[in-house]
């Protein structure tokens, strides 16, 4: 009777244990801010956080349900202007596209602007890629063996 009684707390006491280890709930949210056209300076709470995209993180406020984001605005090299705020659920990773005002004067400047931006990140990304497959061709086992061999190897041949 006494074994049993031991057991028995020490299942509940097991019990009591586990739910004192569960995963507290996710107190952050993430939110990216792109903007259309491409290439829009943002501004969160008024300080410059860099160009569009950028994903920022906010944090659950003690007593909070929701996390309120400060107003982020997109200013666009035309003077264009657009605020968005929002309510996030702890946990969120989402995403918001802020839209250059329609009426906003000067849309051919933006949209300029925008195709230099989209330019720039083809040109990095053609970089970043033909590094890859250079660094992939160096680390190849006949590349290696010809280094190990002391042979001299053109660095475009590995």
């Amino acid at each position: 009777m006494i074994r049993w009684t031991l057991s028995l707390a020490s299942a509940a006491l097991a019990v009591l244990l586990a739910g004192c280890a569960a995963p507290a709930a996710k107190e952050t949210a993430t939110l990216t801010y792109e903007t259309k056209p491409e290439g829009a300076s943002l501004f969160e709470a008024g300080q410059p956080i860099g160009m569009a995209p950028q994903t920022r993180s906010y944090k659950l406020e003690a007593g909070a349900s929701t996390i309120k984001t400060p107003e982020v605005t997109a200013v666009w090299p035309s003077g264009a202007k657009t605020g968005f705020y929002t309510f996030l659920k702890p946990g969120a990773d989402d995403m918001a596209t802020l839209e250059r005002p329609s009426k906003a004067p000067d849309l051919q400047k933006d949209l300029d602007h925008a195709a230099k931006v989209v330019a720039g990140k083809e040109a990095e990304q053609r970089r970043l890629k033909e590094e890859a497959k250079r660094e992939q061709t160096r680390n190849s086992a006949r590349c290696q063996q010809q280094q190990q061999k002391g042979q001299q190897v053109a660095i475009s041949d590995c």
